[in-house]
């Protein structure tokens, strides 16, 4: 995929914006096997597509390697990726499929679901690229990857959300596309809880316990002047080994972990409305204020004075120096 044309979010930024979702039962309306059973032929698509499997499976190749979907799997396809998938048992297979974006790109980046609905794809061998979206930019989640398939640890929570977005948009009550979004946004958290701990390590990792091991020192040490190398030693890993493990772990390197754990802290005691700013900045580990500021700022989009103002804190900020 073009670079240019990949935008990263991060979480704070995330909207997702529901373009279709449908209910997909393979079996024939006579409740029997589909004749010709369940079969995609290669494609690309050029939104994200978000599978949950309730009945029977599929077998999916994208760009040559196969993955299996069974009931409680969640299928995470990203746009401009080619596959094709069919029913490997000729039997029954039942899902719910959902086409979003992570965000609203306006109107004129926008596209009917009839890109995918009005397609015979059990006739034809291939499904032609459309020209007007080949090129339609990406906006991709900048703190975590989801990968193809996901194996859900809750799947009644799934089932319920995916009814409840089903609903919303073949109903389509007032304010659908805010009640759809704030759906979608309980799936994704669904799904990074499930790839994830709470510290934000990937339950997959191999090493996953010494990023926690390291988070756990960040944590205890942040009001400290702590470099990468203290943090490394104290899970017992050389500088540039532990720099890695960790991003692949949580996708953020130490310094950027690190500086968020700070920030979170230094938001919490503003919050309880008994500090100055100088004292905080030391409590979190800067003892430089105006570099603290510099980095709340960068992180929050206001400086800590701006912040502490907007909190609901009966003195009025007058602590704040």
């Amino acid at each position: 995929m073009n670079e240019q044309r990949v935008r990263k979010i991060d979480f704070m930024n995330l909207a997702p914006y529901v373009r279709y979702i449908h209910e997909h039962n393979s079996q024939s309306e006579s409740g029997g096997p589909s004749r010709s059973g369940y079969r995609v032929p290669p494609r690309v698509i050029y939104d994200y597509e978000l599978i949950y499997v309730t009945k029977g499976g599929c077998l999916y190749n994208i760009e040559g390697v196969e993955y299996l979907l069974r009931p409680g799997d969640l299928h995470f396809m990203r746009p401009h990726v080619k596959h094709h998938c069919y029913d490997p048992d000729g039997n029954t297979f039942q899902y719910y499929a959902v086409h979003f974006d992570l965000a609203y790109m306006g109107e004129p980046l926008d596209f009917d679901p009839g890109v995918y609905t009005d397609v015979d794809y059990l006739h034809i061998d291939h499904v032609p690229v459309n020209e007007k979206l080949v090129e339609r930019p990406v906006i991709e989640l900048a703190e975590i990857d989801f990968p193809y398939v996901i194996h859900s640890s809750e799947p009644h929570v799934y089932l319920s959300l995916y009814r409840e977005l089903l609903t919303v948009f073949q109903t389509k009550p007032y304010g659908c596309h805010l009640i759809m979004r704030a759906i979608m946004l309980r799936i994704l958290h669904q799904m990074v809880k499930d790839m994830s701990t709470e510290e934000g390590v990937k339950k997959s990792h191999p090493q996953g316990d010494k990023a926690i091991e390291a988070i756990q020192y960040m944590y205890g040490h942040m009001h400290e002047d702590i470099e990468i190398n203290d943090i490394a030693q104290s899970v017992f890993l050389s500088p540039n080994y532990f720099r890695t493990l960790f991003k692949q772990a949580t996708g953020k390197t130490p310094l950027e972990y690190l500086t968020m754990l700070r920030i979170d802290k230094a938001k919490q005691l503003m919050a309880e409305g008994k500090y100055t700013i100088n004292e905080i900045s030391g409590m979190v580990g800067y003892q430089d204020r105006h570099h603290f500021s510099k980095v709340f700022k960068k992180a929050e989009g206001l400086s800590p004075r701006n912040y502490l103002i907007s909190l609901p804190i009966s003195d009025g900020g007058d602590n704040l120096l």
